[in-house]
């Protein structure tokens, strides 16, 4: 018998337990371990960890464990419940699972771990629990585990939105623009809500925040300039160039509307064509432009605009960048195309922000936009989420960086 309770205590690896003994459940088709607490632990209330008093009460509870040998396991003991001076009657906290949580730390940290990448259906099919438990573990998890100190040390951010459900229904989600890992996400996408994360940064680790790289959003920029005075705001090359294209392709939408017959068919289909870095056009891209360039000179025109534009990138200085951008605003707005126009007004009233990519050696939120795929790809794979807070924990789960221990 010493030499089961020795394997068995092996095996569970509890801290915090002495392991007394275990056996096979036939009821359940399960491996029951028995375990106890060392006689001179005191009851402790699991949320202020003050000592319970008053009548104290024992129960036996029952914690789901990893499996062994492929045979399902669980944890039993005795727990004491009494009376907290601030929380009133509770049941102790223990060492080896969350308070109320009828799972191990083991096991949710296994779940979890899967989770991360995979889909709850596949833990859930894996562990032998139900879709609604996994989603549980995810929040004790993160809960736990998710660093009080993540905001320490901050002192360049990227801010971007990205939906996650139909009828604009946003996420605002702000990362580390060093390490790219995300250290807050909250819903919604406007001002208030970007003000929310500053107020719980602080207002002195705020006036630590030195540059913020994000699209031009009048909201966000109103917010950071008086939370983060001292941080330098960024548009980054992603955000600029996604301005323009926008622009690019309503000038190719303005001429199918005005243009019909064969001279309507040329410029059918041609919006990626357009629209595609040139370092990466296609020999079937090079054809669709030359076509263009015969048969419609006002596009053609303002796609010569658009890769004229990609030189900026090239520039080494802020300098020359500043010099380009003013060369390039002009001709734009000679080019009398409204979209353009339009474009090269927004770049010149934010001309500081957009230099800053170049004061910031590249300095982009393509970070950011690389966290928001990811999003993307976790809000697919679950086919949608039906709480915003289960949401925000697979968010912290897969791209904050954390770190769940091994079992």
């Amino acid at each position: 018998m010493r030499a089961l309770t020795r394997f068995l205590r092996f095996i569970v690896g509890i801290q915090g337990a002495i392991v007394t003994g275990g056996a096979f459940s036939e009821s359940e088709d399960a491996v029951e371990i028995k375990a106890r607490r060392h006689r001179n632990a005191k009851p402790r209330c699991p949320e202020c960890s003050q000592v319970l008093v008053g009548k104290i009460v024992t129960k036996t509870r029952k914690w789901r464990h990893l499996d062994f040998a492929g045979v399902r396991s669980f944890l039993v003991a005795e727990v004491r419940e009494g009376r907290c001076p601030k929380h009133g009657r509770r049941v102790e906290r223990v060492p080896w699972a969350t308070s109320a949580a009828r799972h191990t730390h083991a096991f949710d940290f296994a779940v979890a771990s899967l989770v991360q990448v995979a889909n709850k259906s596949a833990a859930a099919r894996m562990f032998a629990v139900t879709w609604p438990t996994v989603g549980r573990i995810v929040e004790r998890v993160v809960d736990s585990l998710l660093p009080k100190n993540r905001f320490a040390g901050l002192r360049a951010i990227t801010v971007d939105e990205t939906s996650y459900k139909r009828g604009h229904r946003y996420l605002t989600v702000v990362s580390c623009a060093e390490t790219g890992r995300v250290v807050w996400v909250e819903e919604g996408k406007s001002g208030d809500t970007l003000a929310r994360f500053f107020e719980e940064l602080g207002e002195a680790r705020s006036k630590q925040i030195k540059v913020v790289a994000m699209d031009m959003s009048g909201a966000y920029i109103a917010v950071v300039e008086h939370y983060a005075p001292n941080a330098d705001i960024v548009f980054d090359r992603f955000h600029v160039v996604q301005l323009l294209l926008r622009a690019i392709d309503d000038i190719r939408r303005e001429e199918c509307r005005a243009l019909s017959g064969k001279a309507r068919t040329v410029i059918k289909n041609t919006r990626f064509a357009i629209l595609r870095n040139p370092e990466y056009r296609t020999p079937k891209d090079l054809e669709t432009i030359r076509r263009i360039r015969r048969t419609n000179w006002r596009l053609f025109r303002a796609y010569q605009l658009r890769v004229d534009f990609e030189e900026l990138w090239k520039c080494s200085t802020e300098k020359k960048a500043c010099n380009f951008l003013q060369r390039w605003t002009t001709a734009a707005l000679a080019s009398g195309f409204e979209p353009i126009c339009k474009f090269a007004r927004t770049v010149r009233r934010h001309l500081h922000g957009i230099l800053g990519f170049f004061r910031h050696s590249g300095l982009t939120s393509a970070v950011a936009e690389g966290k928001n795929n990811k999003i993307k790809l976790i809000i697919h794979r679950a086919f949608g989420f039906a709480s915003i807070r289960a949401l925000l924990s697979m968010i912290y789960l897969c791209c904050s960086g954390l770190q769940i221990p091994t079992a």
